[in-house]
């Protein structure tokens, strides 16, 4: 493996290639760990691909699964990064969606990259591809002084009191017996020209998260914050990580540490957690050797910059007979974006949710040459297409028969926060 010694910090380094790379390549998948160590089971590896030796947009009318199996059998000693969106799901269940995207975008994106590194403090090691010659490129680039960004003004798509309406929806339905939690999200759009690179690294220096992503492809970028990991394979290990809980941080330590013992300690967020965590643990089971599913952490508490969350992780071991894509499909969507049981929340989710989801709640990873992987949710995030100028986010929240509406639209309100202050304010 040949490496480059890095002549700056990582952090300016990233900056710099971010912004050489987005003018000169259609591809380019940046994962981001923002140095979590402490993070169970470890965040994303710090990773950067770019360029393409073969690529697919897919399309909602394709088997999204059945295209993914199809590359990985011709590049089965490759770099695969993928892009898969929440439409991604009616190439899994027998279930559609009534409603039009807010935005123009891919159902999914499969790239073979020319190159990928790893990033470290000091060095580029270089995993596929060269490096010598376009760090050297990279180091020698001078970003230009950019024009200031017009504010994008975002559209709050569903009011307060719609919200509200909406939720004594859903729990009639869930007193009903058709389910037991529904992950309720709400759309929030705009339009104008972004500068994605720029956006991007506002957005990680306000929410620096353990699975954060600059993507591009062609005209579709995701820029991401997330802070949560749908699924990993480490040989035969298999580990997913709902989050479900979720609270402010506090002005001073000891607001800060109270809030933290009335998350931990609330009936309504650990229940939230226990249901999701039964439904991964199900999901799993799928495509587990028998009697290997196991939960070494329920509800553990962990502090991000702008909010506590409670993350469990769930993992057991591939049944040899399944192949990696198997355990992907059988757990997608991702139960912390839907709800139980699954098939009902997502039926209840796409006839009361305002827009279709599209890109929000799918995931972005890859696959690594010794059929290891690691996706995340794509939550937190902004979604943009620079060809039609379409901005597009989403937040949500678990709606149980004793959510307080109010205090649920105020959590969304709390997530939505950080993409909003970087897109409205651009100095």
């Amino acid at each position: 493996m040949n490496t480059v010694a890095l002549d700056s910090s990582s952090d300016i380094f990233i900056s710099k290639t971010l912004s050489w790379l987005e003018q000169r390549y259609d591809h380019i998948t940046y994962l981001n760990p923002n140095n979590y160590t402490n993070y169970p089971q470890k965040p994303f590896r710090h990773l950067i691909a770019f360029g393409s030796e073969f690529s697919v947009q897919a399309e909602l009318n394709q088997n999204i699964f059945d295209i993914w199996k199809d590359i990985r059998n011709k590049y089965s000693k490759d770099w695969l990064f993928v892009f898969v969106s929440y439409e991604g799901k009616n190439s899994v269940e027998e279930i559609t969606s009534n409603k039009e995207q807010a935005i123009s975008f891919s159902t999914a994106t499969f790239s073979i990259p020319e190159h990928v590194w790893e990033i470290t403090s000091n060095e580029v090691r270089i995993l596929k591809g060269t490096g010598h010659s376009i760090v050297s490129n990279i180091n020698a680039y001078s970003t230009e002084v950019k024009k200031e960004q017009a504010t994008i003004s975002i559209e709050h798509v569903v009011s307060r009191s719609h919200y509200i309406e909406q939720v004594t929806k859903i729990q009639k339905y869930i007193c009903e017996g058709n389910a037991y939690e529904i992950n309720y999200c709400i759309p929030f759009i705009g339009k104008g020209i972004l500068n994605p690179v720029d956006a991007y690294l506002k957005l990680n220096a306000v929410a620096p998260m353990p699975f954060s992503v600059f993507y591009k492809s062609h005209n579709e970028y995701i820029l991401s914050a997330s802070p949560e990991r749908f699924i990993k394979k480490d040989a035969a290990k298999i580990i997913s990580q709902p989050i479900k809980g979720t609270s402010k941080r506090g002005n001073t330590d000891a607001e800060d540490q109270e809030l933290k013992k009335i998350l931990q300690n609330s009936q309504k967020e650990q229940s939230e957690n226990t249901m999701i965590v039964d439904l991964v643990r199900n999901d799993l089971s799928r495509t587990a050797v028998a009697g290997s599913v196991q939960v070494p952490e329920l509800s553990g508490m962990y502090t991000f910059p702008n909010v506590h969350q409670l993350i469990s992780t769930v993992v057991s071991e591939i049944d040899t007979s399944y192949s990696s894509i198997d355990v992907i499909k059988y757990a997608f969507p991702m139960g912390s974006m839907t709800g139980a049981p699954k098939i009902s929340a997502m039926e209840l989710i796409d006839d009361i949710e305002a827009v279709a989801r599209g890109p929000f709640s799918g995931t972005v990873g890859y696959m690594d040459p010794e059929d290891n992987f690691d996706f995340n949710v794509l939550i937190r995030s902004i979604f943009y297409n620079s060809t039609t100028d379409e901005v597009f986010m989403e937040a949500g929240s678990a709606i149980t028969s004793y959510a307080d509406a109010a205090k649920e639209y105020e959590e969304c309100i709390l997530k939505i926060t950080p993409m909003i202050t970087i897109l409205s304010h651009n100095k």
